[in-house]
């Protein structure tokens, strides 16, 4: 029942936003009555959290299983296909790409501070995962340089999200491919500075 709720408050919400998405057209979707939800969540708030919690993890998960699929090959390689990885995690789900930007963007003070904890994660994740492999195929990079590149690859991967719901059809593949473009542009810098 707990899955059902969340996937009903997900749908809600990225059809009504925080607000339009109330206990009772939840309710109604699920097929229960509204008093019901609370046997098991304490309150709106708590449901939101538990659906963007899964939203999270969902997106954490995809990036970990690109990771994987791809350990094996050249560095520049891995950054773009996790790039690609999360392009297609956003565009496969659309609703749930709604309701995570919804959430995102919410006025819940306790979502933003999960949002934050999740970023703190995911950021030392990435230094610690993406990290190894610029280590690897760089040996001389210092940290601060890695940190630098693992954050350039954030804000591109950042704009590229936020693109998913800016740009349709060939507009938006056009955005993929400038920021595959700019992901190529630095490490041909890092293969210049650090293998010649």
């Amino acid at each position: 029942m707990k899955n059902k709720l969340i996937d009903a408050a997900l749908n809600q919400y990225s059809i009504h936003g925080y607000h339009g998405a109330t206990m009772r057209k939840i309710a109604t979707e699920v097929g229960i009555k509204p008093a019901s939800i609370y046997f098991f969540y304490e309150n709106k708030e708590t449901l939101f959290i538990a659906a963007f919690q899964q939203l999270l993890d969902d997106h954490f998960r995809q990036m970990e299983s690109v990771l994987n699929n791809n350990k094996n090959s050249p560095v520049n390689q891995i950054f773009s296909a996790l790039l690609h990885g999360i392009v297609a995690h956003h565009k496969g789900d659309e609703q749930r790409t709604t309701a995570y930007i919804s959430l995102v963007t919410s006025p819940i003070p306790k979502i933003n501070e999960h949002l934050n904890n999740h970023m703190l994660h995911i950021n030392d994740w990435l230094v610690e995962s993406l990290g190894s492999f610029l280590k690897k195929s760089y040996p001389l990079m210092s940290s601060c340089e890695v940190d630098r590149v693992i954050k350039q690859w954030v804000l591109i991967g950042n704009g590229v999200f936020w693109g998913i719901k800016l740009y349709e059809g060939k507009d938006f593949t056009e955005q993929v491919e400038l920021a595959d473009q700019m992901i190529h542009t630095l490490f041909l810098e890092l293969e210049e500075k650090y293998t010649k």
